[in-house]
């Protein structure tokens, strides 16, 4: 097996499509194309994973935070962090990938892990996802509508949430002249033609546009299909960044902290708010997600659970919503156990690690 094939299962689950703008998830160097060894999964790259993958064997490490962002690099030097781990990488044959906002964002990801960890019913994503999915109308012979349209299914077009191979189909007549120079499929040069045609509709990710356009061509019989491409405003409602729900039951601001702590594991948080209040509906969103303590807010949220809120964020609990920090590893440090769970349950051939080395850069005195 081909590093290449686990790569494309991953981003079955998590598509690269749903990242945010700034991210740089997939693949950070290396040959996808080369046979598999063993894949080392981690939260952050470092040169201690690095050394630790070579050690068992894996020519895969996949990371949760990429090693180079969308601003990209400028220098690869041995002397520099990030180039450090790239060159050893490369002089090993390893392949660095990456999976963050695409996890953090996607179904069954880090922020559904989240929310599960604090047992949240009735969850909804916190800042769902607009401009997800775009819609294709395509106009087809009615006898080549079947075939078309399983092309399109077979790239991905057509998926809403747990339902695949939707669309909409209505016959109707459609009708062209062929002009000189043309090669019409059907109909003769400067004669009006009428076609019995089916109009076909479907939703795509607007990540895949580019295939679906490519994949048309390949299968639909007409020399110039004709074919509309519109956006839409749907929300979804299982992908996005955060979480909020409720508890099973309220609780105390104290007993609210202390069941953070129990559920996640860590010793030190940052909190500000009326410690008097009753918390029973909670917004989360893992790493840092001050950019959300507005939303947080608006939805009504007793209490917002992230990481890397700055001095001044904190005033604003003053609008009755406790805002607590527990910093920015804390929130979303299991995701690679999500990772390292995908590749047990579909991949038996090579053997799979999580990292024992990795461990927090930051220390509390």
């Amino acid at each position: 097996m081909v590093i290449k094939e686990v790569t494309q299962f991953l981003e079955q689950k998590f598509p690269l499509y749903l990242q945010e703008d700034f991210d740089n998830c997939g693949v950070q160097c290396g040959d996808v194309s080369q046979e598999i060894t063993g894949a080392m999964v981690c939260f952050e790259m470092s040169e201690q994973v690095i050394d630790e993958a070579i050690g068992k064997g894996c020519n895969l490490v996949i990371s949760h935070h990429p090693l180079i962002l969308k601003r990209g690099i400028t220098k690869i030097l041995p002397t520099d962090r990030v180039g450090a781990m790239i060159c050893k990488a490369l002089a090993h044959n390893m392949v660095l990938y990456s999976m963050h906002t695409n996890i953090d964002s996607g179904e069954g990801g880090g922020n559904d892990a989240f929310a599960e960890k604090l047992g949240l019913q009735n969850v909804k994503v916190l800042e769902p996802r607009k401009g997800l999915y775009r819609k294709l109308v395509v106009f087809v012979p009615a006898n080549h509508a079947e075939r078309l349209k399983n092309a399109l299914f077979g790239i991905g077009c057509g998926v809403q949430g747990n339902y695949d191979h939707c669309g909409y189909s209505l016959n109707g007549t459609g009708q062209f002249r062929p002009l000189e120079g043309a090669h019409p499929f059907i109909g003769n040069e400067n004669q009006v033609e009428q076609v019995e045609e089916a109009r076909v509709e479907m939703i795509y990710p607007a990540g895949l546009q580019r295939t679906v356009v490519q994949t048309l061509y390949e299968n639909h019989p007409y020399e110039e299909p004709a074919f509309d491409l519109l956006p839409l405003e749907n929300e979804s409602r299982t992908v996005g960044l955060g979480r909020i729900g409720e508890l099973p039951e309220a609780m105390t601001v104290a007993e609210f902290l202390d069941y953070l702590k129990n559920k996640l594991g860590f010793v030190h948080c940052r909190y500000a708010g009326d410690t008097s209040k009753t918390i029973r509906k909670v917004a989360v969103c893992g790493g840092g997600g001050a950019g959300f303590i507005d939303l947080a807010i608006a939805s009504g949220a007793d209490a917002y659970v992230s990481g890397d809120f700055k001095y001044h964020d904190f005033f604003k609990s003053h609008s009755g919503t406790l805002l607590v920090d527990i910093g920015h590893y804390e929130g979303e440090f299991f995701i690679k156990n999500i990772i390292f769970e995908l590749l047990n349950e579909k991949f038996a051939i090579f053997a799979s690690f999580i990292s024992s080395l990795e461990k927090l850069e930051v220390r509390y005195f």
